[in-house]
């Protein structure tokens, strides 16, 4: 049985003292992490995960709420917690510049990997990447154009899960998820409409569109957190593990 580990469930803003977005999968000894906001290294940790375990990282999309622990990691991999098995990031087109970009920008420029290997590949809309325990399949998502956002479509040996990444509503979002066993969706807001985040109510009334099995929230903002008792939907929780 497949199991997801909820590093971080927050906002952008770390709304109700929450971590930013990541999220690790794991099956059969591989573990996947998606997205990696700037408090993943620090959650990690707090949780007693060691970051090593982690083989791949999937990146929905270049918000640095999503992104920005990249180099933290690579950092902890390279004089604290020393890696020696390879590492593959994957994401949106560019990713191996904008992450390259980001480590100079920090000013940890000497982050070349040593005693490790490595790579980058990018998605391309709605064809699977395959690595060892899991295939990837990009998806559209409504967000800010220039982050160049996604959902992903994870399959693990035999459980399939999406994870909406940031998006709005858009109507092809049901058909997308399928009959995934699991939906993990952004909520940021409880009733507010804004094109690039979900809502509760918009998400609640479409729920008999959606295939899917369970579906659980993420992404959490103050909204959502001050009405907790009002979700119809179950919530995550930083440090969450739930089995798949």
């Amino acid at each position: 049985m497949a199991e997801i580990q909820f590093i971080g469930t927050g906002d952008a803003f770390g709304s109700g003292g929450r971590r930013n977005t990541a999220i690790l999968v794991r099956d059969r000894g591989r573990t996947l992490l998606l997205d990696c906001g700037p408090t993943t290294l620090m959650g990690l940790k707090q949780l007693g995960v060691d970051p090593r375990e982690i083989d791949a990282i999937a990146l929905s999309h270049f918000h640095g709420d999503h992104v920005a622990g990249v180099p933290f990691l690579l950092i902890d991999y390279l004089f604290e917690d020393r890696r020696h098995t390879p590492l593959e990031i994957l994401g949106p087109p560019g990713v191996q510049d904008r992450i390259e970009k980001t480590t100079r920008l920090f000013h940890y420029s000497n982050l070349a990997p040593s005693g490790y290997e490595l790579a980058f590949r990018e998605f391309t809309m709605h064809q699977a990447l395959e690595l060892p325990g899991f295939s990837i399949t990009p998806l559209p998502a409504r967000h800010q154009p220039d982050t160049r956002p996604h959902m992903l479509r994870v399959r693990t040996e035999d459980r399939t899960l999406v994870f909406t990444g940031d998006t709005g509503w858009h109507d092809d979002l049901p058909r997308h998820v399928g009959s995934a066993d699991l939906l993990i969706s952004e909520c940021v807001f409880m009733q507010r409409n804004f094109e690039f985040h979900l809502n509760h109510e918009r998400l609640h009334r479409e729920r008999e569109r959606f295939d899917c099995g369970r579906i659980i929230l993420t992404h959490l903002g103050a909204e959502v957190l001050d009405a907790l008792d009002r979700v119809e939907f179950d919530t995550a929780t930083d440090g969450l593990e739930i089995g798949l």
